[in-house]
This record gives C-alpha cells, structure tokens and sequence, in this order.
C-alpha cells in the first residue's frame, strides 16, 4: 500500500498480520523501494514491512525538493515520521550501504523503540584508503559531473563479473535523481568519516546483524574490526563469493540470515 501524504516519505506497507512485528527496510544512495524487491516475498511470510523511498529516490524524485542540504540524522528523523504515522511502537531496521548509516543514526535517536539492526553490507567506519577517495570523489564529481561519477563509484564498489546485477539495478535506480539531488548526496560524504566515528565507538544493547560479502573489498575489514569491538550485540557474517550488496547478489541467503537472527530474537 503506498503512501498517502505527500509530506511524508513515500513508503509502501506489507501487512502480514496486525499484531505482527514491524521491519522498516532503508536502501542506500541510488536505491528505491525497488532495491528490496528480493526481500519482500521472503520476509513478508513471516513479518509487517515499511519500505521507504529516501529523499530525491524512487517516487520522491517525483515531488519537489526546497531542502538545501542532507544529513543522516535528519533522514532518520523522516523515516521516524512514518514510523509515527502508522502508529508503529517499536520497529526491526533493516538497511543496506549508505542505508546502514541512518539505521544505526535511528538507533541512536530511538533506542527504545528499535528491537534489532540488521545491516547488509555496512558501513560501518572509513580506511585511510577511503577517507583519501571520499575527499577526491567530490572534487571528481564536479568536474566529470554527478551521473558519470556515481557510475565509476558503482564500478570501483563493485568491480566482479558477479557483482554485474548489482551495479546494474544501482546505477539504473540513480537515473532518478537529478542533477541537484546528487549534489545533496555527494555534499554528505563531507561528514561522513566524523558521523561514522562515533557510531562505530557507541555502544548499545540492542542486538545487530551485519551480513557482509567476503569481496566487499572496501568495508568488510572494518565490519570485522565494528564486530569485534561490540562481541556481545553484534553478530557478523560474511557470505562467500559476495560483493558489496548481499541484499541483491545473495539475497536469498540474506533473507535466510535475517529470519535466522529475528527468530532467535522472538526465543529471548
């Protein structure tokens, strides 16, 4: 069911029962709605689904946009007025890439209200390496312009011949953003490395999955360092011959993942 007010996020609505249990599912840069597509069937069995589009994404590129800038907390804070909206107590994040920064920003702004974090191929904090191509992105993107880069970021994330299906659906969901809304995106990488700081060094008892591919080259090492710096909330896989988003190349084993962790959470 699609949204009904045109000041909140578009999102759609799976109702598998009304006292189910509510997962909030949040794409990353580029993304849409159409991003979870392998992950509704599955998880739509067993749960309720909220599934947004973030600002300049999906159908929201359809309406206009007066905000000047982006931050990661506040698209949390919109994704929370949905969750408010429907009347939802406490909610599952689920986010993907770029998407896992504004699940783990919403746990911060929320803890009480989020039962678990499930994050597939997180970002979880930067290298040197990326803190380097991060501030040469934005320099790059100016001059070869915001669709062309966005296209060589896809390719240098993921560079396999396996990892063609994501790159694909990423850079054809992008063809949705204008010129203007990359600009918004891209202007956030600025404070990325400071947000990702203090996430990644607090602490929380809410329990958190992360699934990551075993060639997602420029974030599984910090994914393991996140891991081992929080061993009791945090449990990580890592799936074999993966890249960077297990929810389209893997997504099967991605779903299965996340039923595993949510039913164990259900036996508590």
């Amino acid at each position: 069911m699609p949204s009904p007010l045109n000041d909140l996020l578009h999102y759609e609505t799976h109702v598998n029962r009304l006292d189910g249990e509510w997962l909030v599912l949040i794409h990353g840069a580029g993304g849409s709605t159409v991003t979870w597509k392998r992950q509704v069937p599955a998880l739509g069995e067993v749960y309720n689904l909220l599934v947004v589009d973030l600002p300049g994404h999906g159908r929201m590129a359809e309406r206009p946009n007066n905000e000047p800038s982006y931050s990661f907390a506040g698209i949390g804070e919109r994704i929370w007025q949905v969750v408010d909206h429907l009347g939802l107590s406490s909610v599952h994040l689920i986010g993907v890439s770029l998407g896992t920064v504004i699940a783990l920003a919403m746990r911060e702004q929320r803890p009480d209200r989020v039962l678990s974090l499930v994050n597939g191929g997180a970002i979880l904090r930067l290298s040197t390496r990326l803190k380097v191509l991060a501030r040469s992105s934005l320099m790059l993107a100016k001059i070869i312009g915001y669709p062309a880069f966005y296209r060589l970021s896809a390719t240098i994330m993921m560079p396999r011949r396996n990892h063609e299906a994501s790159r694909r659906v990423f850079i054809r969901e992008s063809r949705f953003l204008s010129t203007a809304e990359f600009r918004k995106w891209t202007d956030m990488y600025r404070g990325l490395n400071a947000t990702l700081k203090h996430l990644f060094a607090a602490a929380s008892d809410i329990p958190h999955l992360v699934v990551m591919g075993a060639q997602d080259h420029l974030f599984l090492d910090q994914a393991q360092r996140y891991a081992q710096q929080h061993p009791n909330d945090v449990r990580l896989e890592v799936i074999p011959r993966c890249g960077h988003v297990v929810t389209i190349e893997q997504a099967e084993r991605f779903n299965e993942l996340c039923l595993q962790f949510l039913a164990r959470l259900a036996k508590r």
